[in-house]
């Protein structure tokens, strides 16, 4: 079995800096570099390859396809399953990467790698505000890529947020 690092530091850490900007990251979690097919660098979940992530994660209650996002610089994150889409206004057609998923009582931390960078994304529940609207979404983000780090909420597709309704 795999050992773990807690997620309570992680969580302390994510709900005092709130969904607002930080130059301080959190505790990386561990994932083993591997070469994909194409060639490039991918993060290998620490899991069994033979075992599926869950749709939904009991402690957080995170499915396993979300939208990530952030404000001022604008980007956003796809997530279904292992892979996610990054996009932002100057590539909106986005990078598709595999991710590992590991999933605590209380984060969830996705990670990958990004044009040779490292990126993770740290998402804990609570509500978040985007900065830009009066939007509170349910999940907050911390979407670290290489030295930057970002803060930003989540939402679902189904949220009403999606079409630009108020909750």
């Amino acid at each position: 079995m795999p050992h773990r690092k807690p997620f309570a530091p992680l969580l302390v850490l994510a709900l005092l800096v709130g969904c607002g900007r930080s130059s301080e990251p959190l505790p990386e979690a561990t994932a083993t570099p591997t070469q994909s097919e194409a060639g490039a660098s991918a993060i290998e979940p620490t899991a069994s390859p033979s075992k599926a992530p869950a749709p939904m994660a009991a402690g957080v209650g995170l499915p396993d396809t979300f939208t990530a996002l952030g404000t001022e610089p604008f980007w956003a994150a796809k997530v279904a399953g292992g892979r996610l889409t990054y996009m932002t206004p100057e590539d909106q057609a986005g990078q598709t990467i595999a991710v590992a998923r590991e999933d605590g009582a209380e984060l969830v931390e996705l990670s990958g790698t990004l044009a040779g960078k490292p990126l993770a994304l740290t998402i804990a529940k609570g509500p978040c505000s985007d900065g830009m609207s009066d939007v509170v979404y349910r999940w907050s983000v911390e979407r670290r890529l290489g030295d930057d780090v970002q803060r930003g909420c989540a939402r679902l597709p189904g949220d009403a947020t999606e079409g630009g309704k108020k909750p």
